[in-house]
């Protein structure tokens, strides 16, 4: 039986992830096979043409004569994901980890993707809250928050105990720590956040380092600041300047407001995945094209280089 892993969740408004067919493992065959294979192309071919709603009901079909598939329960959670569920979609992985069998290393890869769906909910419901000039949640936006944020540790903490020498893990768990470190109003529990933050991404950075032939493509396997969830990022960090920055013409057409773009600075100062927090139409999008062009000095945690989640302001004209 075939099964499937999540990888890359980019930074984009609904957070694009993406599906490939990955290793294998075996359970017990059900019986009636022949059906649960008919049922699971049958899902698959929805799934291609974009009829997740349909695709779902299809998998659970196929749950109905072998309740631990695999294949089914990670593409009705890809389904979910896809018609921007996200809550669901950490329900069906949930249900996945579960799965009686489940190799190690697929665990492991479904927590991580898992705590990064946490991690990006979290992020940007305080990011577009700061973007909007509110500088606190509202105390129910809190309580929210600090929910996805205590579950998104507990998954990631699950997964470097799987995984101790995974960059992701220990990356995703900093960048989570001084998520919540942002929304504490106590000063001590802050401090100890942060704490937790800097020794996450220290160990994220040693791992890295010692392995650069094992560095992919995946964003997230990069060490990572994050500025826009607070600013208390200590003396170890130091923040690249910008060296080049470009104008949004578009915004000379706008009659009020501005743009603030969120980008991801990578090690070399390139600025990747700009996503508009606030503007609208015309406004945003010639933001995001402007911010796409800047570029930055690198910036360094005690010395390491480590790319950067910052935002840009740009006024309308």
């Amino acid at each position: 039986m075939k099964t499937v892993s999540l990888f890359v969740l980019t930074l984009a408004i609904a957070a694009l992830i993406s599906m490939s067919p990955a290793k294998t493992f075996s359970h017990a065959q059900p019986a009636g096979q022949g059906k649960v294979d008919e049922l699971l192309k049958k899902g698959d071919d929805l799934y291609k043409a974009g009829k997740f709603k349909e695709a779902i009901d299809a998998y659970k079909e196929v749950l109905a004569q072998d309740a631990n598939n695999d294949r089914a329960i990670a593409y009705i959670a890809f389904s979910y994901y896809r018609l921007h569920d996200n809550e669901q979609a950490r329900q069906w992985m949930k249900r996945r980890v579960e799965i009686p069998g489940l190799s190690p290393s697929t665990k492991n890869q479904v927590l991580t993707d898992m705590t990064l769906l946490y991690w990006d909910d979290a992020h940007l419901r305080i990011a577009t809250r700061l973007a909007a000039g509110t500088k606190t949640l509202t105390s129910e936006e809190t309580v929210a928050v600090k929910k996805l944020l205590t579950e998104g540790i507990d998954s990631a903490q699950k997964a470097v105990t799987i995984a101790p020498r995974s960059v992701k893990g220990f990356n995703l768990l900093n960048l989570l720590y001084r998520a919540s470190a942002a929304i504490e109003g106590d000063g001590t529990a802050r401090t100890d956040l942060l704490s937790k933050a800097d020794a996450a991404l220290r160990k994220s950075v040693e791992i890295f380092e010692a392995n650069p032939q094992q560095q992919t493509s995946d964003l997230w396997t990069v060490p990572t600041i994050s500025t826009v969830n607070g600013n208390d990022l200590g003396q170890a960090v130091h923040l690249g300047a910008a060296t080049k920055k470009t104008s949004a013409d578009g915004l000379k057409d706008a009659k009020e407001g501005e743009a603030v773009v969120e980008v991801v600075v990578g090690r070399d100062g390139k600025v990747r995945l700009p996503r508009a927090l606030s503007g609208q139409g015309k406004l945003s999008e010639a933001a995001v094209s402007a911010a796409r062009q800047w570029e930055f000095e690198p910036s360094t945690f005690e010395g390491h280089a480590v790319q950067v989640i910052e935002t840009i302001s740009f006024p309308a004209k």
